[in-house]
């Protein structure tokens, strides 16, 4: 028998209850829970230690609708025998969460046994997760869910030992990896504006081990009430969505995919810019992407997004894994397709600070002076490239520090990013995210 754990989901289809940024579910008259095993509340001793039931009682639900299935996941990729695994739920969402079985609230709780999933790493991952499960979150509200009636519950929290326990395929994942699937679950929550549980870290800071039953993997009783505390807690997340935006890329995907194999969450596939050929493409590492050359300038492709003006903005989190002397990492706007012509900005290690360039037919200018600054190892900044009309400026943690008058590039071109320094996958400056938007 394949141990995985549920995932439960609680919807609504009112307004009203928490609101942006709250603190703890809203009182609602129904609830139905979406999961595998752990929300079915396999090992509770009974149905009154079950964290949904504990959950829906608080909440004035009732008895909720328990859609947790044993054994099941939320992906609907290929195993490692070439089929998706039975009832996973992005098949099932329809069935088990709207028309008939449609409540106030849903709380969805997978991600457990997604997470611990190895034997087909090229099409069961973490980038699949991502995607079915903003198929789903995408479907909920548009069968009538309200954002603040979903709520997701993290993978809940794992030990070593349990990592190392489970049927064919559900064992030998690391940690590391396991946790990218708990940031990716707080991440979707973002992007929808939805309540967000961290069972995991509830579960950690609650206990650990001790809330772990004899079979590694399902939670006691007392885990059982560590989780229903934490999702009566759920926090309903700002989202991350602004006005006019047309690319987004959290970078969510397999350790080692190369960034032309990789696709963002919205409108973000990428080709090589003109003019640059990198003998070995960018990758991914962590949930960011580096570059192993020094020439690793990558535009949104062509056909994946329509940008109907060319005054937006792009925006990236860098992240400096370490300090690698030399480096120098940024973002790319009006990128045109048939030439080599774009406006940069970036951060440059050996001038020490933030610097603005044109490049127009593969020649490169300043713009404006560098803006010294130190950017530390495991630190973060915010960049963004803004260009409306022929103001081309660059902000870094929201301040403007650069603004000039350039009207060398007047078309919409493409958003991008420009490494152009050699980088392993744990040094250097590294892109966390990179967002674009109209202005």
């Amino acid at each position: 028998m394949t141990m995985m754990l549920g995932l439960s989901l609680a919807i609504t289809n009112v307004g009203g209850g928490g609101g942006a940024g709250g603190g703890g579910l809203p009182n609602v008259a129904s609830l139905v829970g979406f999961g595998d095993s752990i929300t079915a509340g396999q090992v509770a001793s009974d149905a009154a230690h079950q964290w949904l039931n504990i959950v829906s009682a608080a909440l004035g639900a009732g008895t909720p609708l328990n859609q947790g299935i044993p054994g099941t996941v939320l992906q609907n990729s290929n195993d490692s025998g070439g089929s998706p695994l039975t009832n996973n739920g992005r098949d099932r969402y329809v069935a088990d969460l709207l028309g008939a079985n449609q409540r106030e609230m849903a709380i969805i709780a997978y991600g457990f046994n997604d997470a611990r999933y190895t034997a087909a790493p090229t099409t069961f991952n973490l980038a699949q997760y991502a995607m079915d499960y903003r198929e789903i979150l995408t479907g909920l509200i548009a069968g009538g869910y309200a954002a603040n009636r979903i709520c997701i519950v993290s993978p809940y929290y794992i030990t070593d030992t349990g990592l190392a326990t489970g049927s064919a395929g559900f064992t030998g994942q690391t940690r590391a990896v396991f946790q990218q699937f708990d940031a990716a679950a707080a991440a979707l929550a973002k992007e929808f504006g939805v309540f967000y549980a961290d069972a995991y870290a509830a579960m950690l800071a609650g206990g650990g081990a001790s809330l772990i039953s004899g079979d590694n993997i399902h939670p006691t009783d007392a885990g059982h009430a560590v989780i229903a505390t934490a999702v009566r807690a759920a926090t309903q997340q700002s989202s991350s969505v602004p006005a006019g935006l047309f690319t987004s890329d959290d970078f969510v995907d397999t350790d080692g995919t190369i960034i032309t194999n990789h696709t963002g969450e919205k409108g973000a596939s990428w080709l090589p810019q003109n003019g640059y050929t990198p003998a070995t493409p960018n990758g991914i590492k962590n949930g960011r992407m580096w570059s192993p050359t020094a020439t690793g300038v990558y535009r949104v492709a062509a056909d994946s997004v329509g940008i109907s003006s060319a005054n937006y903005y792009v925006e990236a989190v860098l992240t400096r894994v370490s300090v690698l002397a030399g480096d120098n990492v940024g973002i790319i706007g009006r990128a045109q397709t048939s030439a080599n012509t774009l406006y940069f900005a970036r951060y440059n290690d050996t001038a020490g600070g933030w610097q603005l360039f044109k490049t127009v037919a593969g020649s490169s200018t300043q713009l404006g002076s560098t803006i010294a600054d130190t950017f530390a190892a495991a630190a973060q900044k915010t960049l963004r490239l803004t260009m409306n009309g022929t103001t081309i400026s660059v902000q870094v943690g929201g301040a403007t520090i650069i603004s000039v008058t350039d009207s060398a590039i007047a078309s919409a071109g493409r958003p991008g990013c420009r490494f152009g320094f050699a980088q392993s996958d744990t040094t250097g400056i590294h892109l966390e995210s990179l967002t674009a938007a109209l202005l």
